[in-house]
């Protein structure tokens, strides 16, 4: 790889580093040009409820697959990541299609604050989200600077899953290190007043 000498703009140095590793997930919180749009970001509530329960003792260090809408009608894998003792399994109440539900990993002390109490057994249960979200929307600029080769998405460093989390175009990026798809959004959550 040449050196480039006359770089600049630390954009695009970020943008050619992020190019140069794409299947590395790029740790957006180190992004000036993206952090800095979380100064004047929306802030977002889920609409409705979020099911929760503690993984059974049989589910531990197994693999968790999390599914979400492909917006035709069927579902794709997000991520993959490994059950511990020290998460909170979380649901959205109605399936994506059949018996094939967006499912996904939280650490306890996140979920603690996101909804103030955890769950206390191995059955899903119902709890309203206390916190509200800073999220900025994810545009094809966003997208290069996180090192996406197709323009449409991008793989994001995440605490729970060393393969990083997929973020898309129109998605937004969460100030808690994650992202949203754009069907999710929708879906689940709302503008705060």
């Amino acid at each position: 790889m040449k050196t480039i000498l006359s770089l600049t703009s630390v954009a695009v140095s970020l943008t050619f580093s992020s190019l140069s590793f794409a299947n590395t997930p790029v740790e957006f919180q180190k992004i000036p040009e993206i952090m800095s749009q979380f100064e004047h970001a929306q802030l977002f509530v889920k609409k409705g409820i979020t099911f929760g329960r503690l993984a059974h003792k049989k589910e531990l260090q197994t693999p968790f697959p999390t599914y979400i809408s492909d917006g035709k009608g069927s579902y794709i894998l997000e991520t993959q990541n490994i059950i511990t003792d020290d998460i909170v399994i979380a649901s959205m109440p109605k399936p994506i299609i059949d018996n094939v539900y967006n499912q996904w990993l939280v650490p306890k002390k996140s979920w603690l604050k996101t909804y103030g109490a955890l769950p206390q057994s191995t059955e899903f249960k119902p709890f309203n989200r206390i916190k509200s979200i800073k999220a900025i929307k994810i545009t094809e600029e966003m997208l290069t600077l996180l090192g996406s080769k197709d323009g449409k998405s991008a793989t994001i460093k995440v605490s729970w899953n060393t393969n990083g989390m997929k973020v898309y175009k129109d998605g937004y990026l969460a100030n808690y290190e994650y992202g949203i798809a754009p069907q999710e959004m929708a879906k689940s959550y709302q503008l705060v007043k």
